[in-house]
């Protein structure tokens, strides 16, 4: 009984760590001779969508991002302006993966199975421009597995982590 307490807790253990690494990646780099605090307000850059740019077959999607940077700015104190500080642009890049799952176990790895499933990547990349010498200054990406069911939520969730680490590195930190 007490081998099977101790494979049960392993199990969850294991499951619950397996959770975590599905969650969503963000990386950011900026220019660190820039001043990033004072950027106050913002305006989205015109962008004209090529045939090939994932965005330009869904402008649901387009529209999504906008709309959940647009929030996530004004939530944070951001102001949006004719005449800003910042233009932002932003684009995705889809690739077509592997999520496989070993669940095997036993002596040799005898018991169990394996498992396969193809999922799609994606990568969001969001770019801050200063306006007065149109150049870029912070860059920030946001990785991870699309599921079309929780596509809304993944997106908000991503921008919302990218714009925490955009004010912290307005404050110097990484």
């Amino acid at each position: 009984m007490r081998a099977l307490r101790g494979l049960l807790s392993s199990s969850l253990f294991l499951c619950l760590c397996a959770v975590g690494a599905l969650a969503q990646a963000t990386q950011t780099d900026y220019d660190h001779n820039f001043n990033l605090a004072k950027l106050k307000t913002y305006g989205f850059y015109p962008q004209t969508r090529k045939p090939s740019d994932a965005l330009a077959a869904s402008p649901i999607n387009d529209r999504r991002i906008h709309d959940a940077l647009d929030s996530q700015l004004a939530t944070n104190g951001y102001a949006q302006s004719a005449k800003p500080d910042l233009l932002i642009t932003y684009f995705v890049s889809t690739r077509k993966g592997l999520n496989i799952q070993d669940n095997r176990f036993g002596l040799w790895q005898r018991l169990g199975n394996v498992n396969v499933n193809q999922v799609t990547e994606g990568t969001l990349v969001v770019i801050f421009t200063d306006r007065a010498t149109n150049q870029e200054v912070w860059r920030g990406y946001a990785e991870g597995d699309l599921n079309p069911k929780n596509f809304d939520k993944d997106v908000k969730k991503a921008v919302a982590k990218l714009i925490q680490k955009f004010k912290k590195n307005q404050a110097g930190q990484k």
